[in-house]
């Protein structure tokens, strides 16, 4: 929980709901918040300063804020980079109001930028139409280095306007990583030079394109960087790759998978790696490699004579070797390779960032932990918003519910690294990522429900250090950020009778 320190001379001056009412109710909430007396008003002459790295995030500010480009003003919003010394941590900041003046500072960029983000939620207007933020002093610095969001768009296809709406609200509540899982069984989602067919069946029967074109994903990727969002593409494989299975089915030899036997199988991976890692600067590729069939290369002749040349003795062996060939293409383009929690269970190199999700497998996660590899947690019970939120509210059918719906209260609830992690095992959880998986979410107003408000209290667990919150208390300051969301154009479920509207989706 946060520290709030009101002064005695706050304490005693004003009347008790008054008191009360000068916490902010900033999500995720911060490390340390001390509010003191007095507010500094916006006005048409307040100026925002900083120096040259902290250009992109003044104008982000002046921006929200409606404010001009003047240099000389009544009252100025300064940026200011320090050293790690003053401000330790590439995401954390310090941010001072005053009735004269608002100073945030950084030893990064990133920490102005959330420094930014919470100054933009302390901005009350007033009956007037004045605009003023409490002066207070916030010190804050995130957790979790990994804040994500996946979202499917092969299931349903969501494009490039939904997904920057999507990334501002990321960008509010302080997430850094948008994981796109861009191809599956209905449909592969990125076009792909040289291989035209795989997006060919992504268009819709009144022509309208439901994939995303290189240029268009570009736009995507440097609108989230401007926000301090990477942007990490998941491909497939070596199931869930129906798409590409119809597209090209001599790679997959009559089954449903990849034909880990064939050379051909691999020279496709390679160019759709490099063309990806031309288009997403993220350092990471996804791979997927979960829920390969146990007969998923059953009588296939090829891979039973590769099995025989490299004494594979079984599906799990051949799983492996597929994973490694993926992982040295992916490792021979710069990138980090990252997969699934199966991939860790199939022997895969250390070197794949694992991404767990399988609460029925806890030996899993702990034996990858115990091998080294770095981790990013996201069960399925805590972390999908596919499932339901509440009793009787629609929702995927499988084994999230168990321990009942993915409610804001059982997010809160979660602690992410297990008890039993020693040090060093904590020390590889690189953070945390939700999941909206869309088989059965078709409008984008029905996304947005199944994703908002949990994301904030997703945020909050990913952002605040480790200990116990109180579900009650972040319901109250939820509550202003719901009438937000849907000012803003987000429908944002606000109870259970909002369900009604998509119990038949």
């Amino acid at each position: 929980m946060r520290s709030i320190v009101l002064s005695m001379l706050l304490l005693f001056a004003w009347p008790a709901a008054n008191a009360a009412a000068a916490a902010p109710t900033l999500i995720p909430d911060p490390v340390s918040m001390v509010v003191q007396k007095g507010e500094f008003r916006i006005t048409k002459r307040t100026v925002i300063t900083g120096p040259a790295a902290a250009g992109p995030t003044a104008n982000y500010l002046a921006k929200a804020l409606g404010l001009g480009e003047g240099k000389a003003g009544t009252s100025a919003i300064a940026f200011e980079l320090v050293s790690d010394a003053v401000v330790p941590g590439t995401e954390a900041y310090h941010l001072v109001v005053t009735p004269r003046m608002v100073r945030i500072e950084a030893s990064d960029p990133r920490g102005l930028f959330y420094g930014a983000q919470t100054l933009l939620q302390l901005v009350a207007e007033k009956p007037d139409g004045s605009r003023a933020i409490p002066a207070v002093e916030v010190r804050d610095t995130p957790r979790f280095r990994w804040r994500g969001l996946l979202i499917d768009v092969s299931r349903h296809f969501f494009g490039k306007q939904t997904l920057l709406k999507f990334i501002d609200e990321m960008a509010a509540y302080k997430l850094n990583v948008l994981h796109l899982h861009l191809t599956d069984d209905p449909g592969w989602r990125l076009e792909i030079p040289g291989y035209p067919k795989l997006t060919q069946a992504a268009v819709a029967a009144d022509g309208t394109r439901q994939y995303f074109t290189a240029d268009e994903m570009r736009e995507i990727v440097a609108y989230a960087a401007a926000r301090h969002i990477i942007v990490v593409p998941e491909i497939e494989m070596p199931s869930h790759t129906g798409s590409a299975g119809a597209a090209y089915p001599e790679l997959f030899n009559g089954g449903s998978v990849f034909d880990p036997a064939k050379p051909e199988t691999y020279a496709f991976i390679r160019s759709v790696f490099a063309q990806v890692a031309s288009v997403f600067p993220a350092p990471y590729i996804h791979f997927g490699g979960d829920e390969v069939g146990d007969d998923a290369w059953k009588g296939a002749r090829d891979v039973e004579r590769l099995k025989a040349e490299l004494g594979l003795k079984d599906q799990k062996a051949v799983e492996s070797y597929f994973g490694r060939q993926v992982v040295g293409i992916i490792q021979a383009l710069g990138k980090k390779p990252m997969a699934w929690d199966e991939q860790a269970e199939a022997g895969a190199l250390k070197d794949v960032v694992i991404q767990w999700w399988r609460t029925g497998r806890p030996e899993v996660l702990s034996a990858a932990a115990d091998a080294g590899y770095e981790l990013v947690m996201s069960p399925v019970d805590r972390t999908y918003f596919d499932y339901q939120q509440g009793p009787g509210e629609p929702g995927a059918p499988w084994e999230g519910n168990e321990g009942g719906p993915t409610s804001i209260g059982k997010i809160l609830a979660w602690e992410p690294v297990p008890a039993g992690f020693t040090p060093q095992q904590s020390a590889r959880v690189l953070g945390v990522e939700a999941a909206v998986w869309t088989e059965f979410i078709e409008s984008e107003r029905y996304l947005e429900f199944m994703t908002f408000p949990r994301l904030l209290a997703f945020a909050e667990v990913a952002w605040q250090p480790k200990g116990p919150r109180d579900e009650m208390e972040f319901s109250k300051r939820l509550e202003p950020h719901l009438d937000s969301l849907r000012k803003r154009g987000i429908n944002a479920r606000r109870g259970e009778w909002d369900a009604y509207e998509f119990i038949t989706n």
